[in-house]
């Protein structure tokens, strides 16, 4: 054995020395008091509407218990008597993907993200590589799981009716920033694979599955990792968390239209697998902050949408070059190409020397068109057309008008392909000047005594040239923050830094920061950041107001 006299000779000396070492391994083990709390994932990952579950914070917690926020109502969080250990109470109204933040007097996780849903939830467990080892699966539901080692392959029996459809839908990567690229199979009892799909929902797995005859049927997934490296075979890792619903009943997988105008009532058709046909759920957003999911009680599953104070109208079933549906921009358009070269042909009327602004997004929503848009003249000339922008495969077209008059936007996939799950959503409207804030963090922390210097991107948009005043809102009692430019021409035209101060502490809570344009018409953005492992943004950032180091 090797002599630990080595280890033994740096702590020969003064207690300070002594001290210093424990501290420091402390620091390396994550356990120090006044180190912030960290939060890698959430497992399971979400929970069914109206229960209570436990839930396992993985990550470090020095102070505990520590508190949590939640961006929206629908659940309450309590800490349990170990670390990293919460109870969720899930309240019956609630739905959809709730972001979830813990905090204690040093700081904040970052968010992390926590679905619900009305199908019972079960655990994954192991083994269950082997189909004879496949965990069964008595009835719908929504399994929580892990692949959590290098060729880790799980597996689920479930039971199916001749002309039934079985729905399996794996959320890793989308929601939760699993960095691993899921492969559903669907096999037979004696193993022969009948279905299989990656990429159905951005690079998570999705398949509707119609049961040849009467029998039992095994769901298997599995993993590659997210960024592509030399080893050959499936992945695992502790982080490799996901939701897999497996149902035969209803499951919901759009909703028309993709967008809600606040404070006006509306109904929102629902489409999917094993729904009864013009199914619809009545609803009323609210111009707050909060995010909209359209669920039902009876059906698995739910589909975010937006807001926006735009006119929201869905595409007619049958549209073509010389059956165009008229529509008066500023607009937002729910659509489908339905099948292969189908595509959906709008009319709008414009004037000379006005610059459109045509955006289609379903790839980050996670639907398959890759959209094409085009504009056309009066005798069909195509003026301007756009697929891919800055890389993604959703696209932005601006087009200048050349003569008052009526034009056609012409939306199709650009390979041609269509079906059901080729749905879209355009926004029409004119390309004003405009500008967005960026942070590039969602967690700060503020020394009491001690200014906190906040950096802000700003992009300006279709020649903005005006000042923007930007300034935090929504701070903790006691800290201030001032308003500061960004001119129309140097360095902080481009970025600028909120400066935070306060003289007292310790206090936390969520803030925002806005920036408002001067002159007439003047417009008011908030800054957002990417919540970390995905593509979502959020605007609600997290200050800490820690006290001074001498008190």
């Amino acid at each position: 054995m090797r002599s630990t006299d080595h280890f033994r000779k740096p702590l020969v000396g003064t207690r300070l020395a002594i001290s210093a070492w424990f501290a420091s391994i402390a620091i390396l083990l994550g356990t120090v008091e006044g180190a912030a709390p960290k939060c890698d994932t959430l497992f399971p990952t979400g929970g069914q509407r109206g229960q209570q579950i436990d839930v396992t914070a993985a990550g470090s917690f020095s102070n505990w218990p520590a508190s949590a926020w939640v961006d929206r109502d629908g659940l309450q969080i309590e800490p349990d008597k170990d670390k990293g250990k919460f109870k969720i109470t899930i309240a019956d109204t609630a739905s959809g993907v709730y972001l979830i933040r813990f905090y204690d007097k040093e700081g904040a996780t970052q968010l992390r993200p926590f679905a619900v849903d009305s199908l019972p939830e079960v655990s994954e467990t192991e083994p269950n590589d082997e189909l004879i080892a496949a965990n069964k699966i008595a009835e719908s539901a929504i399994v929580n799981g892990r692949l959590e080692k290098s060729g880790d392959v799980d597996g689920f029996v479930i039971e199916a009716k001749a002309g039934q459809t079985l729905v399996a839908s794996l959320d890793a990567n989308q929601t939760f920033g699993s960095p691993m690229d899921a492969v559903l199979q669907i096999c037979s009892a004696d193993g022969f694979v009948l279905a299989q799909n990656d990429d159905e929902r951005g690079l998570d797995p999705q398949i509707a599955f119609v049961a040849p005859r009467d029998g039992s049927y095994v769901v298997r997934t599995f993993a590659f990792p997210l960024v592509p490296n030399s080893t050959i075979g499936f992945s695992g890792a502790a982080n490799y968390i996901y939701r897999l619903t497996l149902t035969t009943g209803g499951f919901i997988d759009q909703v028309f239209p993709l967008s809600l105008q606040p404070d006006v009532s509306s109904d929102s058709l629902l489409f999917g697998w094993n729904l009864p046909a013009g199914v619809a759920i009545a609803q009323a957003a609210t111009n707050g902050p909060g995010r909209l999911f359209a669920s039902h009680p009876e059906f698995a599953s739910s589909v975010q949408q937006s807001l926006t104070t735009y006119p929201v109208v869905a595409a007619t079933p049958v549209l073509s070059q010389a059956n165009p549906q008229p529509v008066e921009w500023p607009v937002v358009v729910t659509g489908r190409i339905d099948g292969p070269r189908d595509e959906d042909v709008f009319q709008v009327t414009a004037a000379k020397g006005t610059k459109l602004s045509i955006q289609v997004e379903s790839d980050s929503l996670g639907f398959l068109l890759d959209p094409l848009v085009q504009v056309l003249d009066a005798e069909g000339k195509i003026l301007g057309e756009v697929d891919d922008t800055n890389r993604n495969r959703d696209c932005l077209l601006t087009q200048a008008i050349p003569a008052d008059g009526t034009y056609r936007v012409v939306v199709r996939d650009v390979h041609r392909h269509g079906g059901f799950r080729y749905v879209y959503r355009m926004t029409i409207d004119e390309a004003k000047p405009d500008f967005a804030l960026k942070m590039a963090s969602d967690t700060y922390v503020l020394t009491s005594g001690k200014p906190l210097e906040i950096p802000i991107t700003i992009e300006r948009k279709n020649g903005f040239s005006g000042e923007i005043e930007v300034h935090a809102t929504g701070l903790p009692e006691g800290v201030t923050s001032e308003v500061v430019k960004s001119e129309a021409k140097g360095d902080s035209s481009k970025s600028v830094k909120v400066v935070l101060k306060s003289a007292t502490g310790p206090v936390s809570a969520a803030f925002r920061v806005t920036g408002k344009s001067s002159g007439d018409g003047a417009i008011e953005r908030t800054a957002s950041y990417v919540i970390a492992g995905t593509t979502a943004e959020f605007s609600a950032a997290w200050l800490t107001v820690a006290a001074s180091a001498g008190k």
